[in-house]
């Protein structure tokens, strides 16, 4: 049986995280062994089909090929007439390249895990619409994932901020990202159990 984790898949960076079974959340290493991955796609050609490089060597190339380089997808995103040309010849939607991303990081997930990982919750900005947000799902599904929900940005974050904290208040939440900044006000109402 394989396992859910979160993944926030960025403008700029990416990430994955998984709640360990002692109800801590954790934020994985891929396999460089930093906590994001570029959310960059190169594009290989070696005289057959494309092998798309993901992550810091593919940025590390941007300046050296760029014609072959895919970064800030996300921006895309739902966009049904945006493609990319690849050098090859063969044509990716903004799903299909952020369905690399995504794959890359299930991977990086399983050899941090050790295990399968078949779920994820993906998050978005908070503006995305309907049809951006099924173009996530979608991706995810590309990479072979079960998408559980896609969820806004800020929201995880406050929700992150919710499960630790213990007193009551109003806490403004904010997500500074590489493409967007959401902001988001919480309210916490900590039950008296007592």
């Amino acid at each position: 049986m394989g396992i859910a984790v979160g993944i926030d898949l960025g403008t700029t960076n990416s990430a994955v995280s998984v709640v360990r079974p002692t109800g801590k959340p954790e934020v994985l290493k891929n396999k460089e062994g930093d906590s994001i991955t570029p959310s960059v796609v190169l594009f290989q050609s070696f005289g057959g089909p494309d092998e798309p490089l993901v992550g810091e060597q593919a940025k590390r190339q941007a300046a050296a090929f760029p014609d072959d380089i895919v970064q800030h997808v996300k921006r895309y995103m739902g966009d049904p007439s945006w493609r990319f040309d690849s050098s090859s010849g063969a044509q990716y939607s903004a799903e299909e390249v952020s369905a690399i991303i995504l794959k890359r990081l299930k991977e990086d997930a399983e050899i941090a895990l050790g295990e399968e990982v078949t779920d994820a919750v993906i998050t978005v900005p908070a503006y995305f619409d309907d049809a951006r947000r099924t173009a996530t799902k979608q991706a995810g599904q590309i990479a072979g994932l079960n998408v559980l929900r896609v969820l806004n940005e800020p929201t995880a974050a406050a929700l992150s901020y919710g499960i630790d904290a213990d007193a009551n208040g109003t806490v403004l939440v904010y997500d500074l990202g590489g493409g967007t900044f959401d902001v988001t006000i919480l309210k916490l109402l900590v039950p008296n159990l007592k």
